[in-house]
């Protein structure tokens, strides 16, 4: 132990114990969500801008699937990339609004890979993240969700 203290100093009592998988913290199932992402790791890394466009829809649609699932909006999007040499980078774009629906969502992810291609390497690995939250019970997201019914109401028959 003393080596770790001298190693590590404060830290060193933590992580002694997370290293064999004892943490006395308590585990809080309540806390407030800040995110909702996905990541998607693929066998073969992509490098053509056609099949990272397609495989950022995929990510879009699990995310969203996600977003909704989670009753939430949010104004940031971010996107990661993990290239064959295993650099990572990531870019987001915040929004004044929250984006309330896939369209906009998946307008800025399409938006950020674009920065980003032709790619310099194969790409292993793509993330999305929706954050920067409201839940969709606020004020803002009720008018937003109310709005849309109201909109929708217009084609019903």
């Amino acid at each position: 132990m003393d080596f770790m203290i001298e190693h590590f100093g404060k830290s060193a009592d933590y992580l002694y114990h997370a290293a064999r998988g004892i943490d006395q913290r308590l585990v809080r199932s309540d806390r407030i969500r800040k995110s909702v992402g996905r990541e998607r790791t693929f066998s073969e890394d992509l490098s053509t801008d056609t099949a990272l466009s397609e495989a950022l829809e995929d990510v879009i649609d699990s995310v969203w699937h996600r977003i909704e699932n989670n009753s939430v909006t949010g104004r940031t999007v971010t996107l990661k990339v993990k290239y064959a040499d295993f650099q990572q980078i990531t870019r987001s774009k915040s929004c004044e609004q929250c984006l309330t629906n896939k369209r906009q969502f998946g307008a800025a992810a399409r938006a950020l890979l674009a920065q980003l291609l032709p790619v310099p390497l194969g790409v292993r690995l793509i993330g999305l993240t929706l954050s920067n939250l409201s839940p969709v019970e606020s004020p803002h997201a009720r008018n937003l969700i109310n709005h849309r019914a109201n909109s929708q109401r217009k084609f019903d028959f």
